[in-house]
């Protein structure tokens, strides 16, 4: 944290820097803008560390080569320290065990000096000082809304929102009220109109709120001095400008200064307003006043605006983060050849077994001068380098990328990047866990199968679905019931399932749908305010080995509306969580807005085209699906009538309501395409040509499952349109010799399987 608040605090003084140096070389002396220039650079500095995460620049260029740490092998054996057990760190160490050479002597006594963690201690120290301020700040602001409030509204013949306080001794403005001492009775109307022509001007230009967030940017960045100076520069600035108001309304100059000079000889003002008379500010402004021969040409919004817009590009050129990237896609596979001089000696770095999830892990193993990669369950294929530690299939569907921590001599980890799928990363693991991970995958495929044709449910099921429910609704699961990748991802989504959960209500029923081809139990169950649908997959010792989780919102229809409804379009407050499931089928790609409480569009996810989009949300929650240009083409209100979705262009007249548009009879080509599927999955020979990127890699993944499936099902013998689904996919019962099966298939344009999934969906 104080690594990127030490360097967001560096380019805001850059930035600041530029724009002190413009304006002294411009010769711009209007304090209106200079003041609109260092409300950009307050602004720009308050963001600069959520900016320099948003504006990264990947620049392309050759990965560097996997740190490797030399062997000191032949060290003396009295100079190295026992070994230690092996722990998360250093587990994956390749240096061999050394043997400590017997000694006749006495043994001195190792003493390990912890140093002191310099890095805690700063945290500790900026923390503490920040919260200070923060603290000041607050209770700055705390005293003077009371003070506000327990001021006197005064009579007729003043501007609105002006009160007396007892406690004040000079004009003070807080927010947009003007807090004035209780002898402004007294005073001359020249004094009356200057006094209230200053303050007004205060409230017009919102000084209050931009010194209230140049305060709060000193509390956040109190080490840099430039924050410091920010705070006091807009202070003397905001003076200057509701200086140049009042003498604009009195016209008398030297008046002005004698009523600066009289009300600086009072006392007391308010902890978090912005006072007329300070005594530290008045001799210059005085100065400034008496030195002046006119009033400065006044400067219109159009020219503030365009003074800010100008310093935008300056902004971002400050806030932009130059990456570089690993990775070169667009290489051929055959960019790097494997088989170079000297990279056999360095590919023992990436051998090892790495944990992907619960059931899945990824074996790198090496031949000769050649390394190869296998996925549990799944064939075995080369990588072909593309880096000292990128890699890709010799196909280009699968990239892999080997990363390192701290003085590993091995890769301690990688990234799995498959066409259509989310990037997986996996950790090294020792042989143990690599077999018990095998292990886990073995007996699901083993199981799976007689489970899905049985569809009976495993023991101890519902418990586990109810326990888990409650002890989600109170934040407290049982860790100890779940896998150690469960546990770990229960934890890291923890205050969302809590939500849901808490938004659904108490639980009334729960019932067995089935078991999924993957051998999970599918139970759906009712709440007080809507449904839900949980998949298990139950260990051999009764723990829950992994948990899917799928509300399905209320009995609220939900629906399409047009474009027209977004200005007046809000989301609705405690409402019951629900998926939706979108497929694009438009021909190009489209952007997913949430239209959040003020109507405003936030930006979640493009999907490309034939691509899938999950959507996890609550219902009465509008959403925007924009083309690539933003421009809006329906709004999708979450509901039972919109959980499965397809995205298709607008014909002329068709109604918002596509359900009465259904097709009736299958897809052509939809059973052909299905069998040959079926067919080329018992060989364990898929064509993934005849699929979409999206659908050929899910086939890969699920390929050892499902032909186990198929294997215990037997041989095809026919099978039965049955309908469409929402998603305008054609659903067939398949039959074969031991069982059947409903399969749900879509086809594209170019009669590529677009679509695929096994077994009923509910």
């Amino acid at each position: 944290m104080l690594s990127l608040l030490l360097e967001a605090a560096l380019r805001s003084l850059l930035l600041g820097a530029i724009v002190w140096f413009s304006l002294k070389i411009l010769r711009i002396r209007d304090p209106r803008v200079h003041m609109t220039a260092w409300v950009v650079v307050l602004l720009a500095s308050l963001t600069m560390p959520a900016m320099m995460r948003w504006m990264v620049v990947t620049l392309p260029t050759a990965a560097p080569p996997l740190r490797i740490i030399e062997m000191i092998g032949s060290a003396p054996a009295s100079l190295l320290p026992p070994t230690a057990a092996p722990t998360e760190a250093n587990a994956t160490s390749i240096a061999p065990p050394v043997a400590v050479a017997p000694h006749d002597g006495p043994v001195a006594p190792i003493t390990i000096a912890h140093a002191v963690d310099w890095l805690a201690v700063a945290t500790a120290i900026y923390l503490a000082v920040a919260g200070v301020l923060l603290l000041r700040l607050l209770v700055g602001i705390v005293l003077t809304w009371r003070l506000t409030r327990a001021a006197r509204p005064i009579g007729e013949g003043w501007a609105p929102n002006v009160r007396v306080s007892d406690v004040v001794g000079v004009p003070v403005t807080f927010g947009t009220t003007i807090l004035l001492p209780p002898d402004c009775a007294q005073w001359t109307p020249a004094k009356r109109r200057a006094v209230l022509s200053h303050e007004s001007a205060h409230v017009v230009h919102g000084d209050f709120y931009v010194l209230l967030l140049a305060a709060l940017n000193r509390a956040v960045f109190w080490f840099s001095p430039f924050a410091w100076w920010q705070l006091t520069r807009l202070a003397e600035l905001a003076e200057m400008i509701s200086d140049d108001a009042a003498i604009e309304v009195l016209a008398d100059r030297p008046s002005y200064a004698n009523i600066l000079l009289d009300l600086a000889g009072d006392v007391g003002r308010a902890p978090a307003g912005l006072a007329m008379a300070r005594a530290a500010t008045v001799r210059q402004r005085v100065e400034r006043i008496l030195s002046a021969r006119g009033l400065p040409k006044a400067t219109s919004w159009r020219t503030q605006a365009l003074v800010a817009a100008g310093l935008a590009p300056l902004v971002a050129i400050c806030a932009v983060t130059i990456a570089k990237g690993t990775i070169a896609q667009n290489a051929p596979p055959s960019a790097v050849h494997p088989d170079r001089t000297g990279i056999a000696d360095g590919l023992d770095a990436y051998v090892g077994w790495y944990q992907l999830n619960p059931l899945h892990g990824l074996a790198i193993t090496r031949e000769g001068s050649r390394l190869f990669a296998r996925q549990t369950g799944g064939p075995k294929f080369e990588l072909l380098a593309q880096g000292e530690q990128a890699f890709a299939s010799p196909d280009g569907s699968a990239f892999v990328v080997f990363t390192s921590d701290g003085d590993e001599e091995r890769a301690s980890g990688l990234m799995l990047r498959e066409a259509a799928l989310a990037d997986r990363h996996g950790k090294r693991v020792d042989a143990a866990t690599a077999k018990a991970v095998e292990d886990v995958f073995a007996r699901r495929i083993a199981a799976a199968p007689d489970r899905f044709r049985n569809q009976a449910p495993a023991p101890g099921g519902r418990a586990a679905v109810l326990k888990m429910i409650e002890e989600m609704q109170h934040e407290a699961p049982d860790y100890t019931h779940m896998s150690a990748p469960l546990a770990e991802r229960t934890r890291r989504h923890m205050p969302e399932l809590a939500a849901m959960m808490t938004a659904l209500g108490a639980v009334e029923s729960t019932f067995f749908r089935g078991v999924g081809p993957g051998g999970y139990d599918i139970y759906g169950a009712k709440f007080a305010n809507g449904f839900a649908e949980f998949r298990l997959l139950m260990g051999p010792d009764g723990t829950t080995e992994d948990v899917i989780f799928r509300p399905d919102g209320n009995e609220t229809p939900g629906g399409l509306a047009a474009c027209a409804q977004e200005a007046t379009s809000r989301p609705v407050p405690g409402s019951a969580p629900i998926k939706l499931l979108l497929y694009n089928t438009s021909g190009a790609d489209i952007q997913l807005f949430e239209l959040d409480r003020d109507g405003r569009r936030v930006h979640r996810a493009s999907v490309g085209d034939n691509r899938t989009a999950p959507i996890m949300t609550y219902i009465a929650r509008p959403w925007v699906i924009a083309d690539a240009a933003g421009q809006c083409l329906e709004i999708v209100l979450p509901g039972q009538r919109t959980r499965f979705l397809t995205l298709r262009p607008a014909q002329s007249g068709e109604d918002l309501d596509r359900s009465s548009s259904r097709r009736s009879a299958p897809m052509p080509g939809s059973e052909d395409a299905l069998r040959q599927y079926i067919e080329a999955m018992v060989r364990g020979e898929p064509n993934y040509d005849r699929m979409t990127p999206e659908v050929a890699a899910a086939s890969r993944e699920q390929l050892a499952l499902n032909h186990a499936i198929l294997a215990k099902l037997g041989a095809l013998r026919a099978m039965s349109f049955r309908g469409v689904t929402p998603l305008d996919n054609d659903i067939y019962m398949v039959y074969f010799a031991g069982g059947s099966a409903e399969w749900r298939i879509g086809l594209t344009q170019d009669g590529k399987i677009g679509r695929l999934a096994l077994g009923p969906q509910y």
